[in-house]
């Protein structure tokens, strides 16, 4: 198990060195992720899971979502806890240039000073490598360099890199398949109202759950589909909204079915700035596409 004594940004040991959480403030919105998905399914198992038990099998549906909020719970609290794939690193500034030039403004002659250039690299056991080698982005909210880094998500309260992207899109895809089931039962116990003889307090209950799962459907059902196209095809969300891949072949798309094999398959790799990480016998860790 990895353990963690240093911060790198804004991630900082928790938990006694066994998570790296990032320290983000009101930019932390997990436990309000977590809220919008419990307190719905608590009303549902409440009012409506109990008119369900008269139907054939309806026994079952309670059981199939308590395990599929479990499972959005479960994978939400992977992605906030799991160090995202932060890189070590380090800034570099350019020489200064030793000539002022002359600049006109507004009618007006000025003195523009060049200044050096900062620049941020990658530094592995005094050597330095460029970001681009990783994939890899400085994250303004946490100011650590993160591998394949795709976005900061406040809702999981971290930023989502190549250690927990998994994590977040499975916390997409079962947040959008809890709501599916609790807006299919909702919308037919409130619409077989009169035949099941449906509690009037239970059958506002399940059109108000039905509104509000709707809702959550497109929010996060789209950006689940948003994110299983950019594992097809290899890219990250960052490199999408930048048009890296627009004019030039992704060298890291192998197609759809390697890339997903690759996504979902293939072993999280170990954190590169846990304590067992650490000292000069440690090799630099290579990318198998550069």
């Amino acid at each position: 198990m990895a353990v963690y004594s240093e911060a790198y940004g804004k991630h900082k040991p928790a938990c006694s060195g066994a998570c790296l959480l990032a320290d983000v403030g009101s930019l932390n919105l997990m436990p309000l992720s977590a809220s919008l998905i419990i307190v719905p399914c608590a009303f549902w198992f409440a009012f409506c899971a109990p008119e369900l038990f008269v139907l054939p099998m309806g026994g079952l549906a309670p059981v199939v979502v308590a395990l599929t909020m479990l499972t959005s719970l479960s994978a939400l609290a992977l992605a906030w806890v799991t160090e995202p794939g932060i890189l070590p690193h380090m800034r570099l500034e350019e020489e200064k240039e030793e000539h002022n030039e002359e600049e006109e403004a507004d009618g007006e002659t000025t003195l523009k000073r060049n200044r050096g250039k900062r620049r941020f690299v990658i530094q592995w056991n005094g050597q330095h490598y460029p970001l681009s080698l990783f994939r890899a982005k400085i994250c303004r909210e946490t100011g650590a360099a993160v591998e394949r880094f795709d976005h900061f998500c406040p809702w999981v309260g971290n930023v989502v890199g190549v250690r927990n992207h998994r994590y977040f899109v499975l916390f997409t895809i079962f947040t959008s398949a809890v709501a599916l089931e609790v807006f299919v039962s909702s919308i037919y116990l409130g619409a077989s109202a009169h035949s099941l003889n449906l509690k009037p307090r239970a059958r506002v209950v399940a059109l108000v759950l039905a509104t509000y799962t709707a809702i959550i459907m497109l929010a996060v059902g789209g950006l689940m589909c948003y994110h299983l196209d950019l594992v097809a095809n290899n890219e990250s969300t960052n490199e999408r909204l930048k048009g890296v891949w627009v004019y030039r072949r992704n060298p890291y798309n192998k197609g759809v079915l390697s890339n997903c094999h690759e996504f979902w398959c293939k072993p999280t790799r170990r954190s590169y700035v846990s304590d067992d990480s650490k000292g000069p016998d440690v090799p630099m860790p290579l990318l198998s596409n550069v």
